[in-house]
């Protein structure tokens, strides 16, 4: 792919982002219950377009986890502490070991963490 078509595409594909995010936003504002049910739907298509069913169920289970914790939080507040709190806990967990393990895997051996 020539890198102007990319770009273009690239163009395009964030005016759609953002476009898609208004949306959203403008639902979550005015209507949490639309919003709801958009955000499952989503998820749900998202989901079900993969084609291992074993990824697909592992998908379900962290979906139908997570859910489950934002849905005990609370307040709004709450959930955005537990899903700040998800994100470094899986970053420390899972991408920084990883991270680490393809920097000494290809000689780069400084740790900056």
């Amino acid at each position: 792919m020539d890198r102007q078509k990319w770009s273009q595409e690239k163009e395009q594909r964030e005016k759609v982002s953002l476009e898609r995010h208004a949306r959203l936003s403008k639902l979550f504002k005015e209507n949490r219950f639309a919003f709801e049910l958009e955000r499952k739907k989503r998820i749900t298509d998202l989901i079900n377009r993969v084609e291992d069913p074993e990824q697909r169920q592992r998908l379900w289970s962290i979906q139908t986890d997570w859910d489950k914790k934002m849905k005990n939080a609370g307040s709004e507040h709450n959930r955005y502490v537990l899903a700040r709190t998800f994100f470094w806990e899986h970053f420390h967990d899972k991408w920084q070991p990883t991270l680490q393990q393809f920097s000494s895997r290809f000689g780069n051996d400084d740790d900056n963490g």
